[in-house]
């Protein structure tokens, strides 16, 4: 891997780490307060993104090394892009528990609370992997995140059952559905990054 790519791929890794951290705070705190600290890691998010494509498409000029070598890393700036669009969507259904007074059941919370923390473990994998380009870590990855989908389905299930039995409210079940989809989505792109940055790393450099 482009060595100065790297970097700026961790930079935006760091930033969407702090961001899912935050989000992760807010479920748990329950307070627009919480959710404040979000918006600047946001636009961080954003100057990181928007330096990373900046330098990619530059270095794809054809004095430089050419499109077909920015592509797959134009591919994984787009992917880490999509992430923090999936945390968004957390931070809008937070701000709508909270504004509407909507509580989880403590076994709702208890899933969402593992999920997230699954997303955050893996987040951290990520950055380590672009660090480090290691093989072993890639598959380690992809292992974790068949298990947490899994684990999510079974907790879809599982709600659907609760919601039926009435310990679930329907006022509170696409929220928890949203959530929990969002969260997936998160997952499911740092597969996604983890398999792309395999593939450049084991291409010659130019």
């Amino acid at each position: 891997m482009d060595k100065d790519v790297g970097e700026k791929m961790i930079r935006v890794c760091q930033s969407l780490i702090r961001m899912l951290e935050l989000s992760f705070q807010g479920f748990r705190k329950h307070t627009e307060e919480s959710l404040k600290a979000v918006q600047e890691v946001r636009k961080e998010i954003q100057r990181n993104s928007s330096e990373l494509a900046h330098f990619l498409i530059l270095k794809s000029s054809p004095y430089e090394n050419g499109k077909e070598w920015a592509k797959p890393y134009l591919s994984i700036a787009s992917s880490l892009d999509r992430m923090s669009y999936n945390m968004e969507g957390i931070i809008d259904r937070l701000k709508s528990m909270i504004q509407e007074h909507i509580l989880f059941s403590d076994r709702g919370v208890k899933e969402i609370n593992d999920i997230f923390q699954e997303a955050m473990d893996l987040l951290e994998r990520l950055r380590d992997l672009i660090l480090t380009q290691n093989k072993a870590l890639a598959q380690h990855i992809g292992e974790q995140v068949r298990s947490v989908f899994k684990i999510a389905n079974g907790y879809t299930e599982e709600h659907e059952e609760r919601l039926i039995q009435g310990i679930c409210t329907p006022k509170s079940s696409p929220i928890y559905l949203d959530i929990l989809e969002s969260l997936k989505g998160i997952i499911a792109h740092i597969l996604e990054v983890s398999g792309k940055i395999v593939s450049v790393s084991s291409k010659p450099k130019p």
